[in-house]
């Protein structure tokens, strides 16, 4: 852990104390840069799963899918 100095809205570090329930500045200010990170790395994962489905064939997926329904129905 390190010891760092920086300035922060008074008013909204007492809210996100308050709404979160924190008794201290440090653990309101943990708790902000936790919830930051699962964010930051959620929104990672929804830009590569969008990436992934650049290369999908979803109409040919769907073909494929009625084609084999209807081989079987019959």
């Amino acid at each position: 852990m390190s010891l760092t100095h920086i300035d922060i809205d008074d008013e909204a570090l007492e809210t996100a104390k308050r709404l979160g329930g924190h008794r201290t500045k440090t653990a309101a200010v943990a708790h902000a840069l936790e919830e930051y990170n699962k964010r930051l790395k959620r929104d990672a994962a929804y830009d590569q799963f969008i990436a992934l489905g650049r290369d999908w064939d979803v109409e040919g997926a769907e073909a494929a899918h009625r084609a084999e329904k209807g081989a079987t129905s019959g």
